[in-house]
């Protein structure tokens, strides 16, 4: 285990992000050093990977497999994530000195004390040839916090000269600090729920919000959304798809009469409504992620919240999460806390993950 650093120096591994989504793999090959200012980053190298078929398959099935079916897929996707980063290493000639990967979240239940983010640790440590930490919200779970958001610890080292963040993958989030101490919470579900209804017009995603904008919004409908007891709770409090299922898509599809256009329409008002009001107040608003990319999403929040959003550049949108994960990584790897018991809910904050060696 690499052990004792000059934290001073630049030092780079990989972070792999597999999002709710289900639009890719990103990985980014990323540096960190701790100067007299603070820490700092560079993303040397960075992609998305598109899942192959069979993966793709796999990982809608996961949820609803037996337990030997779900073991044996967690190491199949652990040696998947190894082979691409692999793959990655080679291709860009670089030398990594750890990896981190949030893994693919496939239950997510913190009131019940248990999450679990599949590609196990071993095989990608065995396929990519380099340190893994994973596993990143067990450890505060255990101590009885929501295990989410991790990602606002890189927020606050990294990003603090913006008064928020909001991220826009599966569910958007927001962290931001009050009073000097950092608050995060996920706000609502965005990607998850949008590319549901746009695979049933045969895409794996509505571009641009395109036939969000052709839609019609259904004003009873977006009440309804509005009104489900999740918003009115307070922090911490975090999504898993698990709430979609039971909470939030048996709202809408009470209303049968809708077309796909008018949901997606309408789904896009409603997280935008959220998204606006969770930011309020808020001046200066940094928004990363893949739904950043949905221009419609996009003009809703700006018209929603008086034009505060600010999109990352395009490295930061679809590569911010993997890079905070490898940060998170690099902190773990040197026992530094990478959790905010503010943002969880846990007792404390602590050095979270696992790792495993090649």
């Amino acid at each position: 285990m690499i052990t004792e650093n000059n934290l001073a120096d630049w030092h780079f591994g990989i972070g792999i992000m597999s999002g709710t989504s289900l639009d890719g793999v990103d990985i980014a090959y990323c540096g960190f050093r701790l100067s007299n200012s603070g820490w700092e980053y560079r993303i040397e190298q960075a992609e998305t990977i598109g899942y192959s078929s069979l993966i793709l398959r796999m990982l809608h099935r996961m949820p609803e497999m037996n337990a030997v079916e779900l073991i044996k897929s967690d190491r199949e996707l652990g040696s998947y994530y190894g082979n691409i980063a692999a793959d990655f290493i080679k291709k860009h000639n670089i030398e990594p000195e750890f990896l981190s990967s949030h893994g693919h979240t496939i239950f997510h239940n913190p009131a019940y004390g248990y999450t679990f983010q599949a590609g196990h640790g071993a095989n990608i440590a065995l396929e990519a040839g380099v340190p893994v930490v994973c596993d990143f919200r067990s450890g505060d779970v255990a101590l009885g916090g929501q295990g989410a958001p991790l990602v606002p610890v890189g927020d606050e080292l990294l990003f603090s000269q913006y008064d928020a963040l909001v991220n826009m993958g599966g569910f958007a989030n927001i962290s931001m600090n009050i009073n000097g101490k950092r608050l995060a919470w996920d706000i609502c579900p965005v990607n998850i729920v949008l590319n549901y209804f746009a695979r049933l017009k045969g895409s794996e995603y509505d571009k641009n919000g395109q036939w969000a904008k052709t839609g019609i919004l259904c004003t009873e409908l977006l009440r309804e959304l509005n009104d489900i007891s999740y918003y009115s709770q307070q922090q911490p409090k975090s999504l898993g798809r698990e709430w979609v299922e039971s909470a939030f898509l048996p709202v809408i599809q009470k209303y049968i009469n809708l077309s796909v256009d008018d949901i997606l329409c309408t789904v896009a008002h409603h997280a935008a409504n959220q998204i606006a009001d969770a930011a309020a107040n808020k001046e200066k608003v940094l928004f990363s992620g893949g739904g950043v990319r949905n221009t419609f999403l996009m003009s809703l929040i700006r018209s929603k919240s008086g034009q505060r959003a600010i999109a990352a550049d395009s490295i930061l949108i679809d590569f911010k999460e993997a890079l905070v994960f490898a940060f998170l990584g690099w902190l773990r790897i040197n026992r530094i806390c990478n959790t905010l018991e503010s943002a969880t809910g846990a007792k404390k904050a602590i050095s979270s993950g696992a790792i495993y060696l090649p």
